[in-house]
């Protein structure tokens, strides 16, 4: 199988969506697949063709904090009811409402002033724009969201168990958060969560990408043969 350079699916997603007018990119994928950096790429390329909104659904996350004092249940992909942490895998560690309003808006060309999760004074407010050639949209929860065939494009991201294991623990020691036997213990949970309730919407998406251990990617399913 081919693998291919970021760039250049990035190029090739960008010149797709602004030839056929998609106005909006959803992506999504399990943890560690490189959905952040992917979506970076894309962004870089699509604004040479003009404004470019970024939307991270991390920034409509409820508090960690509550989420992991919260028990939730869940059935596995062998059909046994599972009890543990709300992750981001589940449609009710989000507030879907505030990032739906924010898409409606930009539909109807108007443009919305949006305060992300890391911004701490009103300067680092961010003004996504109703005019804007490609509107993305990155995270898990995407796949909680509505994607219209006709102004949009979508990408799910995956990597082998290895690959996301590795990456989240290089991404913790980075930020100081936690341990790589934390991380490890945290895993099956997080995992079971993600395979049977993320996973089964990747039959939605339009392509469907793997992530190496190199970052360059393999193509695993286009439906717009954006690489023919």
């Amino acid at each position: 199988m081919k693998s291919y350079d970021a760039s250049i699916i990035a190029k090739k997603i960008v010149k797709f969506c602004v030839s056929t007018n998609k106005k909006f990119l959803f992506i999504s994928g399990n943890g560690g697949s490189g959905k952040t950096e992917r979506s970076k790429f894309i962004s870089k390329e699509a604004s040479k063709y003009g404004k470019v909104n970024f939307l991270e659904m991390d920034d409509f996350v409820v508090d960690t904090k509550l989420r992991n004092s919260a028990i939730t249940t869940w059935e596995d992909i062998h059909k046994k009811e599972q009890t543990g942490r709300y992750t981001t895998s589940f449609e009710a560690s989000y507030f879907l409402q505030s990032i739906k309003a924010i898409i409606y808006n930009i539909e109807k060309g108007n443009n919305y002033y949006h305060w992300p999760k890391k911004a701490k004074k009103s300067q680092e407010c961010i003004l996504l724009h109703g005019d804007a050639t490609l509107t993305i949209v990155e995270g898990v929860g995407t796949v909680f969201l509505e994607k219209e065939k006709n102004n949009s494009a979508s990408i799910f991201l995956v990597c082998k168990k290895e690959v996301e294991i590795d990456r989240r623990i290089k991404r913790a020691r980075a930020d100081n958060e936690k341990s790589a036997e934390d991380i490890k213990k945290n895993f099956d949970e997080r995992n079971s969560q993600y395979e049977a309730i993320i996973k089964p919407h990747m039959a939605e998406y339009d392509m469907v990408l793997e992530s190496l251990e190199d970052f360059s990617l393999n193509i695993i399913r286009d439906d717009f043969d954006i690489l023919k």
